[in-house]
Parts: C-alpha cells; structure tokens; sequence
C-alpha cells in the first residue's frame, strides 16, 4: 500500500514516497549510509534491514510497491522483497540493475512494481514482476505516479489519480509534497495520505538527485503530521 511520484528537475529529479502499511507493523529505520557492495546507498529500512526505497552514489534510485491485483504466492517465499532493492543498488547502470533483477529467483517471490530512475541518461523504467512475468515499461521524462493498495486496489488506484490529476498544471515541488500529505475526497481508505482503523501511511520519503549530490528526507510518521524529518545527503560519482 504506496503512492509514488515522480517529477522532473533541471538537472535530476525528485521521487516521494508514502508508505502504507498495517499498524501493528514494526516501525521503520530512518534514512542511513549503506554498504551495496562496490557502492554506498541510502535508503531507510525494516528492523531486518530490507527497504522499499534507496540511492547510490551512481544516482540509480529504485523504489518498489507491492502490487495486490495479482494472485499471491503460495507458500513461503524465496526472500522479502524488501531485499530486492538493496541487492539492485549494488549495480551501477539501469541495465545491470535489469540484468540482476531478471536473474532473481521472481517465480518464488510475491507480485511486485519496481521503479529505477537513472538521471545520468534520463531513463524512467517499471518493472512489473506477476511472478510468471516480468513485463517492463518505459516513461517519457515527465510527472507520474504509481499507486498500489492491499484494500480494493483498482478502486484505490482510480480516486487517487484523479487526486493527482487535479493537481495537473503546477508542476512545482511543493505541490507534490501538498499531494503526498493530502486526505482528498476524504480521509480514509482511498486518500493519498491514508488512514484506516487497520493500517495508514507509517512514512515519507523523498529522493532529490541533482548534479553530483542525492538528497533523501525521511518523516517516520503520516505526512499530514508534519513531523521531523531526517536529511541525508550523498556525493554522486561521475
């Protein structure tokens, strides 16, 4: 249960994130520095060290969303997919970051939606893993948004892009940060900043790449709240 957006900047990009999940879920790591490898990351994390968004210093940014409309596995999967994107930064390109995800094990992982942005060639992929299939889809270097919903995800997924439809025209990114803490048509199962007696949006990310520098700001708590936020910056390589 996530909203996702994306938006152009001169020269790079910012990625926000909510994350929804059931309240009885263990709270969630700050952002932090990383070890993937050959290259240092931030992201923040499960208390078992898995993420749902990440940086690294080549300025590949990856973010994954459950998608619910799929029949789940049955039986235990092959890891959380909370490890895929820690394993995934560890690359330096979108194509290796493809290459090692289509060698995951992703018949024996649940459906998922994983989003990489690479502002080195201004490339903005989704990869959507059925767990047959691995289908992936290209966007024009513009504004989108992704959203997924463990309750009656279509339904989720219409009201809240006609909320960010309304929001059209003003590309800025106070509007988008607006948007992430917004309860329209109303708070509760539907709103971008979600709210139910079971489960509601438990953080915010959100990732700015511009040249040479990676910028992620992260609210453990409902956006709405506008509670503190941690700031963790990282020096992009050539």
């Amino acid at each position: 249960m996530c909203t996702l957006s994306f938006m152009p900047d001169q020269g790079g990009f910012h990625l926000l994130m909510n994350r929804d999940e059931q309240r009885m879920r263990p709270v969630g790591l700050p952002a932090a520095l990383h070890s993937c490898e050959h290259y240092q990351a931030l992201y923040p994390s499960e208390p078992t060290g898995g993420t749902w968004i990440g940086v690294n210093e080549k300025g590949l940014t990856i973010a994954l969303i459950n998608w619910y409309s799929k029949p789940q596995l049955q039986g235990a999967p092959a890891f959380s997919r909370g490890e895929i994107i820690p394993k995934l930064l560890a690359e330096h390109s979108p194509k290796n970051a493809e290459i090692l995800l289509r060698s995951l094990p992703l018949t024996r992982l649940n459906p998922f939606r994983l989003i990489l942005v690479s502002a080195m060639d201004q490339s903005l992929h989704e990869f959507r893993s059925g767990a047959t299939t691995l289908e992936k889809l290209s966007f024009p270097w513009e504004r989108h948004h992704w959203f997924s919903s463990g309750f009656d995800e279509p339904e989720a997924m219409r009201i809240r892009g006609m909320t960010s439809t309304k929001a059209s025209g003003n590309d800025s990114l106070a509007m988008l940060q607006g948007l992430h803490r917004s309860h329209e048509p109303e708070k509760g199962s539907f709103s971008i900043c979600m709210h139910r007696e079971d489960a509601h949006t438990v953080s915010f990310t959100e990732v700015s790449v511009s040249s040479g520098t990676a910028l992620m700001s992260h609210q453990n708590d409902s956006p709405c709240k506008l509670s503190a936020e941690t700031t963790r910056t990282l020096t992009l390589e050539n």
